[in-house]
């Protein structure tokens, strides 16, 4: 019978890589190789990228919305003159659609119509009302307006000719008011 070749393990001295054997065996020359480090073109490319990525995004949303058809102007067809919170998330709102007025009732599941304001005086009234409140600002106005450096507050006056806008000024109307005392 023929035994068949069992493999041996190899001897743990051959193992070890803090060996004399293997400070003994032939070194060969390397070239070092430099790698390259990130420079100005490098940089210059990752803007220039990163502006086609923004302006892709820019047209892509810009198609959209003509494809979709959806208006980013806020037109004067519906108006929202007053909105208030009833109870959890339930609210009357006061709208205008054309020239009729309405106060509707919404909540999470519904909108209905409460009512249907007929009334040319209270319509009026309420056009006035409106017309004196401060138009609704978004952020990216009030952004707008604080990097250019306007006025974010309309600085207005009272009969005194102070100002009432709360800031600073207000606190020289108190002091000449006690001064007179």
């Amino acid at each position: 019978m023929e035994s068949e070749a069992v493999p041996t393990r190899p001897v743990e001295s051959d193992l070890l890589l803090d060996d004399q054997a293997t400070a003994e065996s032939p070194t060969t020359d390397f070239e070092p190789v430099n790698f390259p480090g990130v420079g100005f073109g490098d940089f210059l490319r990752v803007i220039v990228v990163l502006g086609v990525v923004i302006a892709l995004i820019y047209a892509l949303v810009w198609m959209l919305r003509k494809l979709t058809g959806i208006k980013t102007d806020s037109g004067d067809e519906i108006r929202i003159y007053s909105t208030r919170p009833i109870k959890g998330n339930s609210a009357l709102h006061l709208i205008e659609a054309g020239k009729q007025m309405f106060l509707i009732g919404s909540t999470s599941n519904s909108i209905n119509l409460i009512s249907e304001i007929n009334d040319k005086e209270t319509i009026d009234e309420i056009r006035l009302k409106s017309s004196r409140m401060p138009a609704p600002r978004g952020f990216a106005k009030l952004l707008r307006d604080r990097l250019s450096g306007k006025q974010s507050l309309a600085k207005t006056k009272d009969a005194n000719n102070y100002p009432t806008d709360g800031s600073i000024l207000n606190l020289q109307k108190q002091r000449e008011r006690l001064k007179h005392l």
